[in-house]
């Protein structure tokens, strides 16, 4: 165990404890387990992330323990985890359901993992999206733990066409829709490109992908990878929306025309985006980058050259960042680099 345990955990022997036990061992993590009370102070001080049983809340309360961040209520005891919530200023994680957001804080709030999140819309049609966020994972697979990219979108037809992957085997979505929050490594279970891992629909009937399996692949991706990007698609649905709440870099492909635009304004507003980064996909007689950030509230981070090649090389399966394309790559690694440079600096 390192010197500073990345996970506290306050619970009495039983199912919680086994559960939350279950999803620190998957992910690898170190955890400090206190029963006794007495020795609450120091791990209380020190972990990245406090849980504490329902069990316990009322004990630990007493404690009068100074305030931290990172401290979250766990149980299936639900009026006891409202009750304690405030006094020890924690989140509620209800079992068995928050079994996804479970893990998801494990990831997000240990010393281990801080590999991105990005997400990346469409502000409108045909504007390349999934082109991006499948160049954005190809150029960030050069990272040292390669990268991942995962499909959010049940009505593009599968991201694994994109990168020439369909006969690649490897578990796609169906087989992932029922994952809860306790997910290890998943690299030797998916279909691989350039060192890209894919999570991708699949062919055949539209799939509801709920938000709970979503949350938990990312945050087993994010623990074994250096990058992730999802790509979101068009769609206002639940997992569309949990998407943008699990990313930590939101990125909208806008058109620069004015019907572009405006459609760019609608989904901001449409899934309550807070702070999206605009990518302009230039177009002839299109609105310069000053108006459109201005237009749409938010900053252009990047503008994308206009590469009649990419629209053929997705007809032929070969992945976007391959091949002469080069004016193209040289904008999506300016972009890469500047989202990971900050992601480290954070």
């Amino acid at each position: 165990m390192a010197e500073r345990s990345d996970v506290l955990v306050v619970a009495g022997p039983g199912d919680t404890q086994d559960l939350i036990l279950s999803a620190v061992a998957a992910h690898e993590l170190g955890a400090a387990v206190v029963t006794d009370l007495e020795q609450v102070a120091g791990p209380w001080r020190d972990a990245a992330v406090v849980l504490v049983a329902d069990d316990q809340a009322r004990r630990l309360a007493g404690r009068a323990l100074p305030h931290r961040d990172g401290v979250f209520l766990v149980g299936t005891d639900v009026g006891t985890l409202s009750a304690w919530s405030t006094p020890l200023s924690a989140r509620v994680i209800p079992l068995p359901e928050g079994a996804a957001w479970l893990a998801t804080v494990l990831v997000e709030g240990s010393s281990r993992a801080r590999s991105p999140v990005v997400v990346v819309l469409g502000g409108s049609g045909g504007v390349g999206a999934s082109t991006l966020a499948a160049a954005l994972a190809q150029l960030g697979a050069d990272r040292p733990q390669g990268a991942a990219l995962v499909d959010v979108d049940p009505l593009g037809g599968g991201i694994d066409l994109l990168l020439g992957a369909e006969q690649t085997r490897g578990w796609r979505w169906p087989r992932l829709n029922g994952a809860e929050g306790q997910l290890g490594d998943l690299r030797a279970h998916l279909p691989v490109v350039d060192r890209v891992s894919v999570v991708s629909m699949a062919r055949g009937p539209a799939l509801d992908l709920a938000r709970e399996p979503l949350a938990a692949v990312v945050a087993g991706l994010r623990s074994w990878h250096s990058l992730v990007v999802l790509d979101a698609g068009r769609s206002l649905g639940p997992a569309a929306r949990e998407a943008v709440r699990l990313s930590t870099r939101q990125l909208l492909v806008v058109a620069s025309g004015i019907r572009g635009v405006a459609a760019a304004r609608q989904t901001v507003a449409a899934l309550g985006l807070e702070s999206p980064e605009l990518v302009l996909r230039r177009a002839p007689g299109g609105l310069p980058p000053d108006l459109v950030a201005e237009a749409v509230g938010y900053p252009v981070l990047a503008r994308l050259p206009e590469e009649k090649a990419l629209a053929a090389a997705a007809e032929r399966g070969e992945p976007p960042a391959r091949g002469s394309r080069r004016r193209y790559r040289r904008v999506v690694a300016r972009l890469l680099a500047e989202l990971v440079e900050e992601a480290g600096n954070g």
